[in-house]
């Protein structure tokens, strides 16, 4: 009997919508929405207000260089690379949420500020609800370019 009502139990989970993977469809403007934000603040050349994109403990492990962690660190990386002078199009791929955590997949594309082609990859970013607005929490990316 008790097998019974532990199969029922487990087929009725199953058989409910899940809140949390619902919102997914509700979360991907507001993703969007920060995607567009990062695109802004990187393309004016504004580490300071990338930064404030991120939660105060978020990591960002970008290609070619170590994991920084904590503002102090992402916004000297972003620093440096905005120094560079190359501006950037996002491309949101995909969005599930799960609770106060989403994922984000998509694309990227760095150009030149003379519209050179520059490099062109994917990034998978790892968002975190913080005092009810979503933070990015985890960020990487990679080139998609041989060398």
């Amino acid at each position: 009997m008790t097998h019974r009502i532990a199969v029922g139990l487990v087929a009725l989970a199953l058989a409910l919508p899940l809140p949390a993977l619902a919102q997914a469809g509700d979360l991907r403007p507001q993703i969007q929405k920060i995607d567009q934000a990062w695109q802004t603040a990187y393309n004016a050349g504004d580490a300071a207000a990338l930064t404030a994109l991120y939660t105060p403990d978020a990591k960002v492990m970008a290609p070619g260089a170590e994991p920084v962690s904590g503002r102090a660190a992402i916004q000297a990386l972003f620093a440096a690379d905005l120094a560079k002078g190359a501006k950037n199009t996002l491309t949101l791929g995909d969005v599930t949420g799960f609770g106060d955590f989403a994922l984000e997949t998509g694309g990227w594309v760095a150009k030149a500020a003379d519209g050179k082609h520059l490099d062109h990859g994917t990034f998978t970013t790892f968002y975190k609800k913080v005092d009810g607005a979503w933070r990015i929490y985890r960020d990487t990316w990679n080139s998609s370019m041989t060398k």
